[in-house]
């Protein structure tokens, strides 16, 4: 105990390790050091050891091996999940709102508008575009009663030009009036005229209701949507593509508000009611 405290009391006391051949007990290697010396030299090799170690966790691939840790993969899916829940919620606001105004729009209710945020990944014009024929059709205008016109309140491209049929061929006796809360006009017709669509679309409704009798109405591009009301029958269900002119009911005398064998007809663009006389010629 007193050679250990004297030892102690001594760390810079010099000693010498030496590595001897176990054969011939020559001696290889040699050394002098000292206590304090052998002390520093661990305390560095632990240093160097950790710091390789949080090195190789950083900057190489092994950092993937942490338990928590988050691959590339694993980051670029989040995020991509982010940007696909931020666009469904998006989505899913618009659809209600439309949906709302649909229901607005069979109760004769006014309708609420919305705005899409510029960039957003979802679009509204999903439907495929109409690619025609002018010349086919400057020779059709006068057989089957077709209105030209270039623009739509504006949200259409000025370089694209529409053509809206004629729903059905008669006389209209109630006019556009939305301030009486008459939001399309009424066209009498003869009993049996099929009621045509005025553009390619989707089905998106096709039912009965207690006011309107048997309703049908259409999607259209450039969120322009049109309905027709009172139809005896339908011929189209939800879901059916239809071409421009083609039938979609017959002419009917069904719900509470009619009076007679008649066409209500509706015209909507971005949930906001149009005079359909101002595009159609009936």
């Amino acid at each position: 105990m007193g050679k250990a405290k004297k030892a102690a009391k001594k760390p810079n006391e010099r000693y010498r390790v030496t590595v001897l051949n176990n054969r011939t007990l020559d001696e290889v290697w040699h050394t002098v050091t000292s206590k304090r010396t052998v002390v520093a030299l661990s305390v560095l090799i632990i240093v160097v050891a950790i710091a390789a170690g949080c090195a190789i966790a950083m900057f190489t691939p092994l950092r993937q091996q942490i338990p928590g840790y988050p691959s590339n993969a694993d980051r670029m899916m989040l995020i991509d999940n982010i940007l696909r829940i931020d666009s469904i919620e998006k989505i899913l606001l618009q659809k209600d709102l439309y949906i709302n105004n649909l229901n607005d729009i069979l109760s004769g209710k006014p309708t609420q508008s919305h705005t899409v945020e510029k960039g957003s990944i979802h679009t509204d014009d999903n439907l495929p575009s109409i690619k025609r024929d002018s010349s086919i059709y400057r020779n059709t205008d006068n057989q089957f009663n077709i209105k030209q016109i270039n623009s739509l309140n504006e949200p259409v491209e000025s370089t694209v030009e529409m053509y809206f049929y004629s729903p059905v061929r008669g006389s209209i006796t109630n006019p556009h009036s939305p301030e009486t809360g008459h939001y399309g006009v009424d066209v009498v017709a003869n009993t049996k005229d099929p009621i045509l669509s005025i553009l390619d679309g989707t089905v998106i409704m096709a039912g009965w209701t207690l006011e309107a009798g048997y309703v049908i109405i259409v999607q259209h591009r450039n969120n322009i949507v049109s309905q027709y009301k009172h139809n005896s029958f339908l011929l189209k269900k939800i879901g059916d593509h239809v071409r421009a002119g083609e039938p979609l009911g017959i002419i009917g005398n069904t719900g509470e508000y009619t009076t007679g064998p008649h066409l209500h007809f509706e015209l909507w663009q971005n949930g906001m009611p149009l005079n359909p006389t101002d595009y159609i010629i009936f």
